[in-house]
């Protein structure tokens, strides 16, 4: 009746001893995954952006970490250089507001007169 064909997939697999491995295909993107009996994983996907670009990602997530690679990854801004003799002062610590200045004098006056009435 003119309707498209699609052919998608799917599959997992796992044993007793925790090894894994799981993936899908369907028109326009797919995944995989291995994961061993320590808890490693390894595996990859891809889609495509709406840009219509095609995003490729493998990872490792391991006792290391977990580390991508992918041809989408941000770049980092340009570093700015700043002349030498630019010096920048240091933070300087907040300070109270005159409402929490008088909320702390009068706790410390009530703690005051607390503590030399416990002797």
């Amino acid at each position: 009746y003119g309707y498209p064909s699609v052919s998608a997939t799917q599959y997992h697999a796992q044993d007793e001893l925790g090894q894994a491995s799981f993936g899908y295909a369907h028109p326009g993107q797919a995944a995989s995954n291995l994961r061993d009996g320590f808890g490693n994983q390894i595996g990859s996907y891809a889609y495509f952006n709406p840009e219509g670009k095609e995003v490729r990602v493998s990872y490792t997530a391991d006792s290391r970490g977990f580390r991508v690679q992918s041809n989408n990854l941000p770049v980092a801004p340009a570093q700015i250089s700043l002349p030498s003799a630019v010096v920048v002062a240091p933070p300087q610590p907040v300070q109270d507001t005159p409402e929490v200045h008088a909320a702390k004098m009068a706790f410390f006056r009530t703690f005051h007169e607390a503590a030399v009435r416990s002797g």
